[in-house]
């Protein structure tokens, strides 16, 4: 699957800081980083349809095993 640039940096980002399925980082954390772009949220959902992220709550995502696996 072909991800936007913003959802690769996301994933990039990630794999800066986050090395291990299931690591958690706050939505907070991803708008300091990014800003708060409509990209950004728009990029984030990319992620959750994809199956690299699932979001087990409004504040946070999660990184899936195929997330960790496409870093």
């Amino acid at each position: 699957m072909d991800l936007s640039e913003i959802a690769s940096e996301i994933l990039d980002f990630l794999q800066e800081t986050h090395r291990r399925p299931g690591a958690r980082i706050a939505i907070s954390t991803l708008d300091h980083r990014f800003g708060t772009d409509p990209a950004v949220a728009a990029a984030i959902t990319e992620l959750r349809v994809a199956g690299y992220l699932i979001a087990p709550d409004a504040d946070t995502v999660q990184l899936t095993a195929k997330g960790f696996d496409a870093l």
